[in-house]
């Protein structure tokens, strides 16, 4: 509804909105309280307020809020939400909220909020004081609205962690930074265990600062309740590094250090139990610039990790799933590391110029034999310039180890290359679902058959999937696994059309996935993907969003997501998320640029969609119409004759659907294909198609 029965406000006179979201929700404007009634009104101004544009589409609050009304009664709702926020923001005498027909927005210059100073000061590499008064503040976040619909609950719960790991990093940075010292670098690191108890390395710092005031006693109090939580919850005990400064601290082998002259003294208080509250009250921080150089001087270069095919050697083919899914699951946990870049092709050869970025270089190799009924693994870690082992071992790969395992290796490989890595993060990384070993397994087996693009191996491993949601129906992985072969069936089969009813069960199915595991990027990413499948193209964007959050240095995350932003004629983040891509990626592979086909398509960018056409070398049975269409618009006509008679003559060749695919049959296959959100940027498609030949007459652009 929007405001056209108020006239806009003197922004010289537009009075500060003062919004705290770290707990409940709570407003106000000039020091006096704002009444909002409804827990839905106060989560809308806490979402705009989030928002990094301060806006949201009414679709969007509509898909988050009321997931599960008819859309008129749920637009219906967000009406009546407004109407209150109106009436209480301008009894305050704040006019910054602005309703549009399509859109809400907030005055972003007119709006205080007590996370963006937290994160605000993380960013200048300080300690808020907010993050050391309150064990896990993040974690309260909306706490008040966590439960006002499901949808918004995946969304606050996915958010929670975003915005966890975002402020991690900035504290590991400013605990970095050799400038950090003092009262400083002990706030950084209480800020860092109020964050992550498990946070090794500021639990070091923290134990050296006490040892070099003097202070053993404290020194040894932070070890002992590092020590209890690890053992604890954990059942696992602080790395060799930790128990080597203890032990240096109890042989008084830390000298005491004088404070610098221009430091605040450190409060004589003893550091209680809880490491987190430590010396909260007395504790000031004094905030600085945050100066993006500083963090670009950190991640100038990163190393490079090759994971290279796991050779096999005699396993049994009920037990070879094992080792490729076990492979797999190594590089999805290794690529959420912003240290390294990871690859797992050393065929192909690297991209020009992105060498320099890279420090040094590392292959991790496996073997896996099979002795008896035990399959062993036998992994090594090599730095392959002076082709130097720096570490090795051997695993017996059982599923009762499985989880253990990886979990080692992660472990070992960042200790070995000097990455720091809390147990908090590698359990969430890592973590053992809370399902039968037997499940698990049927899982790893329905992912091994996916690799297989024929017909009778999607049905099996569909109906495996379906038989481990039967058994264990809490284990999002795999709902997430039908999802994913929901959404691209149709584009690894030709022939298979799409159809509006299985989008919509395909929707469900991944709404519950996120439900299970909200943390999880690919279930993010696939409900993105099935909300994108059924046209609801601005839902989707939430997710998707989520997706590249949660994990920020997956290539594949940010090609995808790239993907659909081209989709839906959001070419400048396309474009963006697609170069982020890229520099993650040292070894761009076939898939690779098939995205970017259809990426720089949709953008216009004919020539570097034919460019990636030619790396892509026709891995998918859509690149050739691309090609066509695309030497239509520059006026090759032709070339793109030719390449729309290869197409046809190529989808046909592998024809999945039923019927016979004449060459109506394939053009309304292909142009039905794909969740293109602008009918303008689709009429192009097919007025490249039909310019290359292939008869478009009577193909609708709605394909439900």
């Amino acid at each position: 509804m929007p405001f056209s029965d108020h006239p806009p406000p003197d922004p010289t006179e537009l009075k500060t909105l003062s919004l705290s979201i770290l707990g409940a929700v709570r407003a106000s404007v000039g020091g006096q309280p704002v009444r909002i009634r409804s827990r839905k009104s106060r989560a809308v101004l806490a979402y705009l307020a989030l928002s990094d544009s301060h806006q949201e589409t009414r679709e969007r609050l509509v898909g988050l809020l009321w997931s599960e009304f008819e859309d008129g009664k749920a637009r219906a709702s967000l009406r009546q939400v407004l109407h209150e926020l109106r009436e209480a923001l301008t009894e305050a005498g704040y006019h910054g909220l602005h309703a549009e027909r399509l859109t809400l927005e907030l005055d972003r210059s007119s709006v205080t909020l007590d996370l963006a100073e937290v994160e605000r000061a993380a960013e200048g590499r300080e300690a808020h004081p907010l993050l050391l008064d309150q064990p896990r503040v993040v974690e309260t976040l909306l706490q008040d609205v966590e439960h006002i619909d499901e949808a918004f609950r995946v969304w606050l719960l996915a958010k929670r962690q975003t915005i966890h790991d975002r402020l991690v990093r900035n504290l590991e940075a400013g605990l970095r930074d050799a400038s950090a010292v003092g009262t400083r670098r002990r706030n950084l690191a209480l800020g860092l265990l109020s964050l992550d108890p498990t946070h090794e390395e500021a639990c070091r710092v923290l134990m050296r600062l006490h040892a070099e005031d003097g202070d053993t006693p404290g020194a040894l109090r932070v070890y002992n309740t590092l020590y209890k939580v690890l053992d604890e919850d954990y059942d696992m005990e602080p790395s060799q590094p930790t128990q080597q400064l203890v032990a240096e601290i109890k042989q008084g082998l830390i000298e005491p250090v004088a404070p610098p002259a221009a430091d605040v003294p450190a409060n004589d208080a003893p550091v209680p139990d809880n490491i987190a509250a430590a010396g909260v009250a007395q504790v000031l921080v004094t905030p600085r610039p945050f100066v993006a150089s500083d963090v670009a001087a950190v991640m100038s270069t990163r190393m490079a990790l090759l994971v290279e095919a796991f050779g096999i050697n005699g396993v049994s083919a009920d037990r070879s799933h094992l080792v490729e899914g076990f492979r797999f699951h190594l590089i999805a946990c290794l690529v959420r590391f912003r240290e390294w870049y990871v690859t797992d092709s050393a065929t192909q050869p690297e991209r020009e110029g992105l060498p320099t970025a890279v420090s040094v270089r590392y292959a991790i190799e496996a073997t896996a034999y099979q002795a008896g009924d035990t399959v062993v693994l036998v992994l090594t870690l090599r730095e392959r310039g002076a082709n130097i082992f720096v570490w090795s071992d051997r695993f017996e790969l059982k599923m009762d180890n499985w989880f253990e395992a990886q979990q080692r290796i992660v472990r070992r490989i960042a200790m070995s290359l000097n990455v720091q890595l809390s147990i908090e993060r590698l359990m969430r990384l890592a973590h053992e679902p809370d399902v039968s070993l037997d499940v698990y397994d049927k899982w790893l087996r329905g992912q091994a058959m996916i690799t297989n693009f024929s017909p009778e191996n999607w049905n099996r491993s569909a109906q495996i999937f379906a038989e481990a949601i039967e058994e264990a129906p809490k284990f999002s992985p795999a709902y997430s696994s039908l999802v994913q072969m929901n959404n691209g069936l149709h584009i690894v089969h030709p022939g298979m059309m799409r159809d509006p009813r299985k989008a919509a069960k395909t929707l469900e199915i991944a709404r519950r996935a996120v439900v299970l595991d909200p943390i999880d990027s690919r279930a993010q990413l696939c409900l993105g993907w099935a909300l994108a499948m059924a046209a609801r193209y601005e839902q989707a964007a939430t997710h998707m969003e989520l997706a590249c959050e949660l994990n920020p240095y997956d290539s594949w995350t940010l090609l995808s997501v790239a993907l659909y932003h081209g989709f839906c004629g959001d070419h400048t983040a396309a474009r963006r998320l697609a170069d982020q891509s890229l520099d993650q990626n040292l070894s761009p592979n076939l898939t690779h640029w098939a995205y970017e086909v259809s990426i720089r398509f949709m953008s216009g960018d004919y020539a570097g969609m034919l460019d990636a056409a030619d790396r892509a070398q026709d891995c998918v049975a859509t690149i050739p119409g691309w090609r066509a269409a695309a030497l239509v618009q520059i006026g090759r006509r032709d070339e793109a004759l030719h390449e729309a008679r290869r197409f046809v003559a190529g989808v046909q060749s592998k024809w999945f659907g039923s019927g016979s695919p004449d060459i109506e049959t394939v053009t309304r296959w292909y142009l039905n294909a794909f969740p293109i959100a602008r009918r303008s940027d689709w009429e192009r498609l097919r007025a490249g198609i039909a310019g290359a030949g292939l008869p478009t007459a009577g193909i609708r652009y709605d394909w439900a």
